[in-house]
Parts: structure tokens; C-alpha cells; sequence
């Protein structure tokens, strides 16, 4: 996103916060927005770019957001006058802002001085005073989008983010950052449980395996239809792993779609949602499996995994609840792990 400045003294153009997404514990990455447009106007040069995260609403509203608290700058052949501000107005809830702020060209890193103003409770702003600048592209960097965890990711009413630039002898530029984006429906998000199982042998071995796996939909929308649930587990201990059966929370048959594959040498059971679960369902899925037949211990058993795998679309609105996977590391295979672990149980 560009803006020109014509009738300025010292051409500038304020352009989007400049940065790559953060992430978490998750399985899914927020996606980025990037535009480009060509700047108007003589003695400006470059173009600007913007790197976003969505952040929804409860209501489905959804707003794109610069994933960095900051500003891409680009100078024209004028230059920039030192004394000129560069404030910065974000919303509270949604960034931190950094102790101390640089400005970034190629290799050169400026440390530039921000000082907070005072605001209401959602709302900060942060004024720069940036020394001379020659032409050039600069990255302004003063904090990042660092949002709540679940379940107080959903944020209502988000405040825009905006830069404004304040030339000495009253030339001002402003530029609103975040803007609403398509709306992606209802956020929703997913919690997965398992019961476990062990599979025995030599009397003193086991790996565990999922015997049962629940799927809660925790809203505020529901899963999208084709959204799949895997368990992997360990192919010298397992012969084979499937999904044999699914039913509701009043124990009615849930229908849906189950594969059995093999992956490197791990057997794979894949269950498939043909239709929306609805936000507030618990889907209990119960595996079936067949092991080896074993004797004595191994060098190293992989651990079994489930995990949660969205479909393309609607992923957008997913909300990160850290429970999109489900492991443990106890497996009991050798002398080693069984000092550690214990015996069967």
C-alpha cells in the first residue's frame, strides 16, 4: 500500500508495517497479505509493501492487521528533515510495543527514540522522532501483533492501526494501515482428546495408541465439512491402525469417511468430516489396531501422533486452541525407557 505526497516540501510515503507472522503452537499459519503499487509523483522511488494477519470477531467480522508495529518509509531524493515525527496509533489488546524502536535500511540499523501518548484503554500511540534521512527505503520497527491465546483470541471491534507522518512546517501525511477483510464466517476451532492403550509384549514392553479420539468443535462457528483426523503410530510396533467407528455425545452414529494408509513405513488411519460439525459437538471416534508380534526390546519406537488437519477452505477463520495435536513420549521399548516409564500397567 502506497500513498503520494504531492505538494509536500520533503516528498515521503508511508507505507504498511513491514515484518513476517508470529506462531503458535499450532498447526496453521496465519496468512500474509502482500500488494504492491508503483509510487506517483517526481523524486519518489519504491514501492510498498504490507505483511498482515487476520484477526476476527465473534460476530464473523474479520479486520487484516500489519503483523508489525511500524512503517515501511521511502524517501525521495529531497530527503527527510531530522525533527520529524512519526506517530504511530494501534490498538492495546493486539500490540506490543518495543522498549525502544530502530529504523532499518539494508544493513544499517538506526535506534530512534518512541515515546508513548497517552490514550484511552484500548487504544496506544507511539511518536518517533526520526533523525535526517537521505533517499532511501526504510523499515520502521517498534513492537509486533501479539495477540491472546485461546479462548480470549476473538477481539471485538479491533482499533486501526495508522501511521502519521509530521513534517517540520506543517506538512502532514496519514495512512490507515488495517482494514477490514472479506468476511471469512464465523471463527471456529477445534480441541482433540484421546483415551490411550497399551500394547504389550515380552511381558516388560509397550507402545501406546489411541483407543478412542474426541473432537470437540468449541465455536464460535462450526469445523468445515472435510476437515480429517490422522493417527500415525509406529510401523515396527503396529501392523496396521483404523478409525472403526464414530458417534455423537448421546452415542448416535456419526457418519464419515475413513482411509487406512501407509506412510514411510507407518501405518496411517485417516477419518474425514463430509459435514459441518456444529459449534458445542463432541465427536468420539474409536481406532482399531493390529500389532506385532515382538519379542524383546527395540532400538527406538516412534511416538504415536494425532493430529487435526483443516481444509483448505475456512481456514482462515480457524482459531488456535494448542490442542490441534495429540502425542506422548512414554513409549517403553528398552532397558532405558523402562527405568524411566516403569513396567506395564
Amino acid at each position: 500500500m502506497t500513498i503520494s505526497t504531492d505538494g509536500v516540501q520533503r516528498r515521503t510515503v508511508l507505507a504498511g508495517a513491514l515484518a513476517g507472522t508470529a506462531v503458535v503452537a499450532v498447526p496453521v499459519l496465519e496468512p500474509a497479505l502482500a500488494a504492491a503499487t508503483a509510487v506517483a509523483g517526481p523524486g519518489v522511488n519504491g514501492l510498498g509493501s504490507q505483511a498482515a494477519a487476520l484477526v476476527h470477531s465473534k460476530d464473523g467480522s474479520a479486520v487484516r492487521m500489519p503483523a508489525e508495529l511500524g512503517a515501511l518509509l521511502t524517501v525521495g531524493a529531497s530527503g527527510v528533515a531530522a525533527g520529524t515525527a512519526l506517530t504511530i496509533t494501534y490498538d492495546s489488546r493486539l500490540y506490543s510495543a518495543a522498549p525502544s524502536a530502530v529504523l532499518v535500511s539494508g544493513e544499517r540499523v538506526i535506534p530512534v527514540r518512541a515515546h508513548p501518548v497517552a490514550s484511552s484503554t484500548a487504544s496506544g500511540q507511539l511518536e518517533l522522532r526520526l533523525p535526517e534521512l537521505s533517499a532511501g527505503i526504510y523499515t520502521v520497527r517498534a513492537g509486533g501483533l501479539v495477540r491472546d491465546r485461546y479462548p480470549t483470541d476473538l477481539i471485538t471491534d479491533p482499533r486501526p492501526t495508522a501511521v502519521k507522518l509530521s513534517e517540520p512546517g506543517g506538512a502532514v501525511t496519514a495512512q490507515t494501515l488495517s482494514k477490514p477483510a472479506a468476511k471469512a464466517g464465523l471463527p471456529w476451532g477445534v480441541q482433540l482428546g484421546a483415551g490411550w492403550l497399551q500394547a504389550a509384549w515380552s511381558d516388560q514392553y509397550y507402545a501406546w495408541h489411541p483407543a478412542t479420539i474426541t473432537v470437540h468443535s468449541v465455536g464460535p462457528g462450526a469445523i468445515p465439512a472435510g476437515s480429517r483426523i490422522r493417527v500415525t503410530l509406529d510401523g515396527a510396533v503396529f501392523e496396521s491402525v483404523s478409525v472403526s467407528a464414530a458417534s455423537d455425545s448421546l452415542g448416535h452414529k456419526v457418519n464419515g469417511l475413513p482411509r487406512r494408509t501407509e506412510v514411510v513405513g507407518r501405518p496411517v488411519a485417516t477419518w474425514t468430516a463430509p459435514a459441518a460439525i456444529p459449534a458445542g459437538a463432541r465427536i468420539t471416534l474409536t481406532c482399531t489396531t493390529v500389532a506385532r508380534k515382538l519379542t524383546g526390546a527395540l532400538d527406538w519406537v516412534e511416538p504415536p501422533l494425532v493430529d487435526f488437519l483443516p481444509p483448505k477452505a475456512g481456514r482462515d477463520a480457524q482459531r488456535l486452541t494448542t490442542q490441534e495435536s495429540l502425542t506422548r513420549m512414554d513409549d517403553v521399548y528398552s532397558a532405558a525407557t523402562r527405568a524411566r516409564f516403569g513396567p506395564v500397567s
